[in-house]
């Protein structure tokens, strides 16, 4: 099984290449499992739903240990023991430290802590979809924002830039794209960095 995670802020076009790259994959005979985080389990998707719903007014902290505790299950019921080739994650745990780390402030070494506490398996490649945070938002600007997309633009700007800073000392799994690209050349891109 190999483990491929898409990172990077909102509407940066991560769900539209996950579903190209899985039906490739699929064309080639090989089995994919799509998985979202939060969420994929019934737990986590439980947790999905306070997580984003703007009606909570939850802590930095809460926030933190909400997103590990559906990881936990996600890994624990989805990802341990599954046969497929390939499992395709919309984010996976460089998602809270860019987030919650870069993002909230809460200290890196917390976070990597509880990665290390949950045994989180360790992608083979990550790709981080860099799009600047204005053109993020005009791409969902029909959308109605959840409470995480609601921070505020500084907010995501602090999170753009700690996924870079995680891309760069990360740089043997992660590959970084352009994300103002056109569509086909970002899959033949991904492609590429997976040889098919």
């Amino acid at each position: 099984m190999k483990i491929i995670s898409f990172e990077g802020i909102e509407g940066v076009g991560k769900s539209t290449q996950i579903n190209l790259l899985q039906s490739y994959l699929e064309k080639q005979d090989f089995t994919v499992d799509v998985l979202r985080e939060p969420g994929s389990t019934t737990s986590a998707e439980h947790i999905r739903e306070i997580l984003l719903n703007k009606e909570n007014d939850i802590s930095k902290e809460t926030e933190l240990l909400l997103m590990f505790a559906a990881r936990s299950d996600l890994i624990n019921k989805r990802i341990h023991n599954n046969d497929s080739d390939f499992v395709l994650l919309d984010r996976y745990y460089d998602a809270s430290i860019a987030y919650q780390g870069y993002g909230r402030g809460i200290p890196l070494d917390f976070i990597e802590n509880l990665i290390k506490l949950i045994q989180c398996p360790k992608p083979d490649v990550s790709f981080l979809f860099d799009l600047s945070v204005e053109d993020s938002f005009s791409r969902k600007k029909l959308d109605v924002k959840d409470r995480i997309e609601s921070s505020g633009n500084s907010f995501f700007e602090r999170v753009k830039n700690g996924y870079l800073e995680i891309a760069k000392n990360q740089n043997e799994r992660f590959h970084i794209i352009d994300a103002t690209k056109e569509i086909n050349e970002i899959h033949n891109i991904i492609k590429k960095v997976l040889e098919f």
